[in-house]
């Protein structure tokens, strides 16, 4: 090719990479890990503001009832898996007992309320874009299966399968969640974290035991029903927070917005009753 016709040639490649609309502000990431509790009493915090959960456990028709105790029991207990342990010593978990009278499909929803609320269940907002659910996890090694449950920006709840339980021990679950969900708002202004943690549930299968053991007097009457075990440790989320940049984008969040029309209505009343 000759010197003139590869200067041309240069010159159409460079016009037309420039006339190519670039896209790629859309497509950035920007991924953090954000623990929703440590099941230790200490507050989720997001966007200044300060959550504390209380967990409670409700369980499906056929949960134990035996003397003055009903099944599930749910607390906190100082235990954890030995990998948080050697980050913080003093960490807790949330202990979990069940039981039912018959085999099948049995489920405990494990839940948060507000501590300082009524009893009513609670739900976590989601920062961003959630990405994945990650919790540790005791088993009895049951065949139990645990799943989470999200609820969408448009107030559609999705469950997350988080996996089988049958193992011993702690174990590190996690799970994606589907990008198709849609998590934050579309329109201004907007907030990130429309989109909230709605509850965990475990799932009983009708070939497996729906408790431990149980014991009886010299009659043959039952007089202790032992239960099976559940531990969760640090609960958290890995989302994707990035915000695109541009002119007016501090317009784009509910706080700055109800900041800059704080006193809007009452300046406007004060002018109507001057004149």
């Amino acid at each position: 090719m000759k010197t003139g016709g590869l200067k041309v040639f240069c010159l159409v490649l460079f016009l037309s990479l420039l006339a190519v609309p670039v896209f790629s502000d859309n497509e950035t990431l920007s991924y953090e890990s954000i623990i929703l509790d440590n099941f230790d009493g200490s507050p989720y915090i997001i966007d200044g503001d300060e959550y504390h959960y209380t967990w409670k456990a409700d369980g499906s028709k056929f949960s134990t009832k035996t003397g003055n105790q009903t099944f599930p029991v749910i607390s906190p207990v100082s235990t954890a898996p030995q990998a948080l342990l050697r980050q913080k010593p003093d960490s807790k978990s949330l202990g979990i007992q069940g039981a039912f009278d018959r085999h099948g499909y049995n489920w405990i929803d494990i839940y948060p309320t507000y501590t300082d609320g009524d009893g009513q269940s609670a739900e976590i907002p989601l920062n961003g874009r959630t990405r994945m659910i990650d919790v540790w996890v005791w088993g009895s090694n049951l065949n139990y299966s645990l799943n989470a449950y999200i609820r969408d920006n448009q107030g559609i709840i999705h469950e997350i399968q988080m996996g089988s339980l049958k193992f011993s021990g702690w174990r590190n679950l996690r799970a994606n969640v589907p990008t198709g969900i849609p998590m934050v708002s579309n329109v201004l202004p907007r907030s990130t974290h429309v989109s909230t943690f709605v509850k965990f549930r475990l799932w009983t299968t009708p070939q497996e035991r729906t408790y431990v053991d149980l014991r009886r007097d010299i009659n043959g009457k039952i007089v202790e029903i032992i239960p099976f075990y559940l531990y969760l440790s640090q609960l958290k989320v890995l989302a994707d927070i990035y915000e695109s940049i541009y002119d007016g984008d501090e317009l784009a969040y509910p706080k700055n917005t109800d900041a800059l029309w704080a006193n809007a209505g009452v300046n406007a009343n004060d002018n109507a009753a001057n004149n």
